[in-house]
């Protein structure tokens, strides 16, 4: 049998364990003394609750052939949750009126619900608060908006229009208002969150997660080309103000980025002049990089925009990819220091 965690495999051997839950208990226990929390079981391609229960000891071990474990940091797990949030979102914004159902109703009345409960506790969770982007008056709107479809729903069911009104309601005023005002806040709230749970990821490193802090910087890509992206959008199109908040955005969540690398070099004593692709060094990288971004600071200081887009999307964009192909090699590395 194989247990995986992160993508990566377990070098445990077993010993007197007899089935799933005396193999997934410790493994609980470990993540729960390290800040993290599981996410996600899968047993032989059969996803299973990720909370370690009683169902886990009806799996014999003899019947086993892999276990898959995704373990999130709290921040990680938090930020998923808004995630979740915008997916469901999302997914009622490109609802179809004309196929609602009674049962469609009643499960968009919950939620609805539930969306009202889960935000505030979310942004709560990622060390954030209400405030910023309208999240307050937001809410408000929808419960009103919600206590409207009650009524519809409680008072006219007799009604043979009933169903009618209910997607008219949806069309005309529910639908719009998420696409425009939910949907464009939460966007921007999930931006303030990842940027948050940078911050939250960075800290608190240590010779028990070094490995896995590393392992999961490359999940912070995709965010900080997007961020990047916005930075040269915004300056292709004139918008110069929000160009600048998104590059303070930028060079936060980057520094952040290399924080994480600084810090596991000194925790494992690590020389990056030591890790290399093709005779290039993951030092000689960063500090390509740098050089970059002084030629970016210095385009800034100069409001040379023009410059600044194109080192951004031209060159900056590949620095940062070609540091990213750094992270397994570096992996392997601390995964032989540990032995």
């Amino acid at each position: 049998m194989k247990i995986f965690i992160n993508g990566k495999e377990l070098s445990a051997t077993l010993e007197n364990e007899k089935n799933a839950y005396e193999i997934l208990k410790p493994v609980e226990e470990w993540c729960n003394s390290n800040s993290f929390l599981i996410n996600r079981i899968i047993i032989d391609e059969k996803e299973l609750s990720p909370e370690i229960n009683n169902e886990y000891e009806t799996i014999p071990i003899e019947s086993v052939k892999k276990i898959e474990i995704e373990a999130l940091s709290h921040s990680e797990y938090y930020l998923s949750s808004i995630i979740s949030i915008i997916e469901y979102i999302e997914k009622v914004s490109k609802t179809d009126s004309a196929t609602l159902t009674e049962n469609d109703i009643e499960a968009l009345k919950d939620g609805i619900f539930w969306i009202l409960d889960s935000i505030p506790r979310a942004i709560f969770l990622c060390n954030m608060n209400l405030e910023p982007h309208g999240i307050i008056h937001i809410l408000k709107m929808l419960e009103v908006k919600l206590e409207r479809l009650n009524t519809i729903t409680n008072n006219e069911k007799a009604d043979e229009d009933y169903l009618d009104k209910v997607k008219e309601f949806f069309s005309e005023d529910l639908k719009p208002f998420i696409n425009d005002k939910v949907l464009p806040a939460m966007e921007l709230v999930l931006e303030d969150a990842k940027i948050n749970t940078m911050i939250i990821f960075a800290n608190d490193i240590n010779e028990n997660n070094a490995l896995y802090k590393i392992g999961t910087l490359p999940k912070f890509q995709p965010f900080i080309i997007e961020i990047l992206d916005e930075v040269v959008e915004k300056l292709q199109t004139g918008k110069d103000k929000d160009a600048f908040i998104y590059a303070e955005k930028f060079s936060r969540i980057v520094g952040l980025s290399f924080s994480i690398l600084s810090k596991v070099a000194e925790i494992c004593k690590i020389d990056y002049s030591n890790i290399k692709i093709e005779n290039i060094s993951l030092i000689d990288a960063i500090n390509d990089f740098n050089s970059m971004m002084n030629n970016l600071l210095e385009a800034f200081s100069n409001e040379d925009y023009i410059s600044i887009a194109d080192l951004l999307e031209y060159e900056i964009k590949e620095k940062i990819e070609n540091i990213m192909d750094y992270i397994p090699i570096l992996e392997e590395y601390i995964e032989r220091l540990n032995v």
